[in-house]
């Protein structure tokens, strides 16, 4: 084989290996022609930060992490290089400090220069410090805040216990009852809101005639001053004379004749003497009622039927023969007081719901109108005291009068 050619592979060999090692350490920072100052930092920890991390001034890329291992003294410790181009100085004191330089944790060093004159020599080590990363630094601002939560959620957890052991099922129970109570109040409150409204509109014109009442009579006490002056001056006048007059012994008297009308009283209400006994005794006042009743029909049917009671003698022949218009053998028919409690022209079923819930309503069909009448009495006494009971759930009824087949209504 020709030589040149083994020439040739061999020089492309020490191209490439050359290009290699130039392209690690330009990926590291360090350039095979360019000079750099070199600078070192010990740390107890670095948190991440990786050789080629950036070194920046100010936020500006100055140069990049070259190397990273332990110190010999087993300490721990890191000592970290980094390198940056000749054209940057660094004053003395410059501190290089770890920190994060994204949302990422990527780690890098920013120099911050120090307020002292002179300059930093390359190879020199560097005050080192360490900005917390992001967690760190939240977690330290969120510290007190969490602790105060914490004693919240504590505060809260035995608030809770408090209210779970005050609010048992009972008191629930009684809560509940208490709202709904409050809630029918409130519609009641409502309600009567509204009925208040509505009788000040009804009133609304009541109110304005008292108004205007008041104005008139407020007038007329300021037209008739001077005789109301006059007035208060007499009344003064008969109260100097009331004053002056034997007053303590008129009301001694008073007194006296008072115990005695409350001594009449009282016999009247135990029942002693004539006017005790009839204003306790009802019996006289229902037999004069029925006296009153008896004689007001004995005077309609006397008026109604005359020859009842007169008789014309046709011939007089030693014996009495009277001619009466009505059958002499007609007994004497009985009579019933019942109360009408209602009318009408069509017939109405007899259940309890069309009487209001009445039973033993009777139907009776009088000139072609239909008659619902309710109870049955012999005296007229009961038959009154029912129509009073009756006439509450019916006003319009009437106390009936039943003989032979005729109704007649009675006052």
């Amino acid at each position: 084989m020709n030589k040149s050619i083994y020439i040739k592979i061999g020089f492309t060999v020490g191209f490439a290996i050359i290009a290699l090692i130039w392209g690690i350490n330009f990926l590291k920072g360090k350039g095979l022609f360019s000079d750099q100052s070199h600078y070192y930092a010990i740390y107890d920890r670095i948190d991440g930060l990786e050789v080629s991390n950036s070194v920046l001034i100010n936020g500006f890329k100055v140069g990049q992490v070259s190397d990273i291992h332990f110190l010999p003294d087993t300490s721990g410790r890191l000592i970290v290089e980094f390198s940056m181009g000749n054209q940057y100085s660094l004053p003395k004191k410059t501190v290089a400090q770890i920190f994060s330089s994204d949302l990422m944790g990527t780690k890098s060093i920013s120099l911050i220069y120090g307020d002292v004159k002179g300059i930093q020599n390359p190879g020199d080590t560097l005050i080192s410090d360490f900005e917390g990363s992001l967690t760190e630094m939240v977690s330290v601002q969120m510290l007190p805040l969490k602790n105060k939560a914490e004693d919240l959620l504590k505060e809260m957890e035995k608030a809770i216990s408090i209210v779970t052991y005050i609010f048992n099922e009972e008191t629930r129970d009684n809560v509940m009852a208490s709202l709904l109570d409050m809630k029918k109040t409130f519609h009641s409150l409502e309600s009567s809101s509204s009925n208040l409204d509505s009788i000040v509109q009804g009133g609304k014109s009541k109110i304005d005639n008292i108004l205007t009442n008041v104005e008139s009579i407020s007038r007329n006490l300021d037209e008739n001053n001077e005789e109301i002056t006059n007035l208060f001056k007499n009344l003064s006048n008969i109260s100097d004379s009331l004053a002056k007059a034997n007053i303590a012994q008129t009301i001694t008297e008073l007194n006296y004749t008072i115990a005695e009308l409350n001594g009449i009283v009282n016999k009247i209400n135990s029942g002693k003497g004539t006017m005790g006994m009839l204003v306790n005794n009802d019996s006289l006042y229902n037999n004069l009622e029925d006296v009153s009743y008896n004689l007001n029909r004995l005077l309609q049917d006397f008026r109604l039927n005359p020859k009842r009671y007169i008789h014309l003698s046709a011939f007089d022949l030693g014996k009495t023969v009277y001619v009466d218009s009505e059958n002499s053998n007609k007994k004497n028919e009985k009579i019933v007081y019942k109360i009408q409690i209602a009318s009408s022209n069509k017939s109405i079923p007899l259940i309890p719901d069309n009487f209001k819930g009445y039973k033993n309503i009777e139907e009776s069909s009088v000139n072609g109108i239909y008659i619902y009448t309710y109870g049955s009495h012999k005296k007229i006494e009961k038959a009154r005291t029912l129509l009073q009971e009756v006439k509450d759930d019916f006003p319009e009824a009437i106390l009936l009068e039943i003989t032979g087949g005729a109704y007649n209504k009675i006052d």
